[in-house]
């Protein structure tokens, strides 16, 4: 609305500035060629006067005109139709005009210059209205491509909504599978899983209005999820972060670490016997944030691996929609060790939504 406002506003400054400088500006010629042709002094003044605010009235009339009707392209006709008529009019009511302020035989002349006067006045308001309908089509266009990109700009943050509505699920039922599991054998530590449970989908909703949160948020909630993921693993599970406290400050989307953590514990652990450890790196280079997560897995996992890989696909494409970059995450298996690497560049940006 504000800057429709602003289009409107700059446009009628537009059209009375232009307005006064062709009134100036049609006055000076006309005065000139008749005080050219000797004639005197006061008539050439009304006479310029006279005719200068009769095409300034003419223009006015096709700005109006034009700013709500644009005429197809099989209807040119149209305008050349309206530009005629409007030269008849300012030629015809300036005359009139001048008719009574001088006698007849005094401004003989008019009738003798009437073909010069009805061609410059034609070409005149002929320029007038190219100019106009090129404001317009420009004006249009603008408005038509802001249009689209609000459009563009809603379906993108609906999907994103959309795609971190569909992430909590998948690990709300594994906990409270897991809580399930522990109720009748380790009943106080299922109501303690319950309650690190709360908290991080507390936690979860407080950042649904927010795209972009600081590291040290979202390292705060990796906390509260590795909690309840060492209730359901116990010992078995160990995490290693090596975190460049410098990067605390930089912005990452929210939750955007949380399933490849989730991810590199499924495969991590799920197969494998024995204690296993989880390692989060996270450094910068040059502006972009590396943040790099590293686990086991047995090879014929890949082989015999169920499910969709929701989790992964779903990271490509946020990344791919805040960014326009599909390269951002990178995944890579060797000597048994999964490594899935998010680059999470750091430019100037509007981080308040």
């Amino acid at each position: 609305m504000a800057s429709t406002s602003k289009s409107i506003k700059s446009k009628k400054q537009f059209t009375h500035i232009s307005s006064w400088v062709i009134c100036a500006f049609y006055f000076s010629v006309i005065y000139f060629l008749l005080r050219w042709t000797s004639i005197p002094k006061e008539i050439a003044l009304y006479d310029a006067g006279i005719s200068a605010l009769c095409i300034t009235g003419c223009c006015y009339l096709i700005y109006s005109t034009l700013h709500y009707y644009l005429p197809k392209n099989n209807q040119y006709w149209k305008l050349i139709t309206l530009g005629i008529v409007l030269t008849l009019m300012s030629v015809v009511i300036s005359i009139f005009i001048l008719f009574g302020f001088f006698d007849a035989s005094e401004i003989l002349y008019v009738y003798k210059g009437l073909p010069f006067r009805i061609i410059i006045n034609f070409l005149l308001l002929a320029c007038i209205m190219i100019i106009t309908i090129f404001w317009n089509i420009q004006e249009e266009y603008q408005d038509n491509k802001k249009r689209k990109e609000a459009s563009e700009r809603m379906l993108r943050d609906a999907e994103l909504y959309n795609m971190r509505q569909q992430l909590q699920p998948h690990f709300l039922f594994n906990s409270l599978n897991s809580i399930i599991a522990l109720i009748g054998s380790k009943p106080s530590e299922a109501r303690k899983m319950t309650f690190q449970l709360s908290d991080f989908l507390r936690g979860t909703m407080r950042k649904d209005d927010k795209q972009f949160i600081p590291l040290s948020d979202e390292l705060n909630h990796l906390k509260l999820y590795l909690e309840i993921e060492k209730v359901r693993f116990g010992h078995r599970l160990q995490t290693n972060f090596d975190i460049d406290e410098s990067c605390l400050t930089s912005y990452v989307p929210s939750m955007i670490v949380q399933p490849l953590l989730e991810n590199a514990i499924k495969y991590g652990l799920y197969n494998i016997t024995g204690d296993v450890a989880i390692n989060l790196r996270i450094y910068s280079i040059q502006n972009l944030l590396h943040i790099q997560i590293e686990n086991p897995f047995e090879i014929d996992q890949f082989e015999n691996k169920k499910g969709t890989g929701f989790g992964i696909s779903s990271i490509q494409r946020r990344l791919f929609l805040l960014y326009g970059q599909s390269n951002l995450l990178q995944a890579k298996a060797k000597d048994s060790i999964f490594t899935a690497t998010l680059r999470i560049p750091q430019y100037d940006k509007d981080y308040s939504n």
